[in-house]
């Protein structure tokens, strides 16, 4: 059985863009134009009991995005999560009680 599964995992953000200058702030204050951003498309991985899992990768690769997730911060817009057998955001009180993260610079972790 797999500690952790995750399958099809997708999460995106709406956000807000505005025009350049001081027109633009006045006219995004009436009427905004939002994009959508992808922070995770589809993405399926299962680890068992003593498995060790590492996420490397440039900026806005989705690494954040994913621990969020794992960890009941952050609701993902589509896709299946179970760890420990809890839906982590659903179900965060019993979650957050056997796990641990650290989020930080390499210094931060000392």
């Amino acid at each position: 059985m797999s500690q952790i599964e995750v399958e099809g995992l997708v999460k995106t953000y709406r956000i807000a863009e505005r025009e350049p200058g001081m027109l633009g702030a006045v006219r995004g204050v009436f009427r905004r134009r939002w994009r959508t951003v992808e922070a995770l498309k589809g993405l399926s991985f299962s680890l068992r009991q003593g498995e060790l899992l590492g996420f490397i990768g440039p900026n806005g690769a989705g690494k954040s995005t994913t621990i969020k997730i794992l960890s009941g911060i952050l609701r993902p817009s589509a896709g299946k999560v179970l760890v420990n057998g809890y839906v982590p955001f659903d179900n965060r009180i019993r979650h957050v009680g056997g796990i641990g993260v650290v989020f930080g610079q390499r210094s931060q972790l000392w």
